[in-house]
């Protein structure tokens, strides 16, 4: 396998990961609980909903991991989306995190990009190239809310010159 493309696939799923947590900083839990889409799609919800994507991609669909915990159900496929009240912002991006570099070692430790996901009909190249797609789509929507919320917006984090 070109570790040159696993690399570069991952470096564009990262830069899509960090903007996340970036969108949402600086903002008090109450501030981003302030909007909602008429669906009821709020910020909460979205960093949930990545989580479990990543986890559920990654994780469950590819590498058959056991025992896992998801916060939607075959009753409420969207229950992601509804955070309770009392879980904070922190708490879901330590949690994204966290998920990230289970998600991480198991890309890492994949024999191929073309190696097929155990529960889904996708190889690991569509499953990062989704991931990224579908974290791009939804940082649109962070986008909105947050602007909606308090009218902070911003294309991403000052970068260094070292770092293009």
């Amino acid at each position: 396998m070109s570790d040159i493309e696993r690399e570069s696939l991952l470096e564009f799923l990262q830069r899509q990961r960090d903007l996340v947590p970036y969108k949402v900083q600086g903002a008090s839990d109450d501030v981003l609980r302030s909007v909602r889409t008429p669906t009821g799609l709020t910020i909460h919800g979205l960093v949930r909903h990545l989580t479990n994507c990543e986890r559920g991609w990654f994780r469950w669909a590819f590498a058959d991991k056991a025992d896992l915990m998801f916060d939607h159900t075959e009753e409420d496929e969207d229950a992601d989306f509804k955070v309770p009240a009392d879980v904070s912002m922190a708490q879901l991006l330590a949690d994204y995190s966290a998920e990230q570099k289970h998600c991480d070692e198991v890309i890492l430790a994949a024999e191929s990009l073309d190696q097929q996901a155990v529960h889904r009909d996708r190889s690991l190249r569509w499953i990062l190239l989704h991931m990224i797609e579908e974290t791009a789509r939804h940082l649109g929507h962070l986008d909105l809310l947050r602007e909606q919320a308090d009218g902070a917006a911003g294309e991403r984090p000052q970068r260094s010159s070292a770092s293009t």
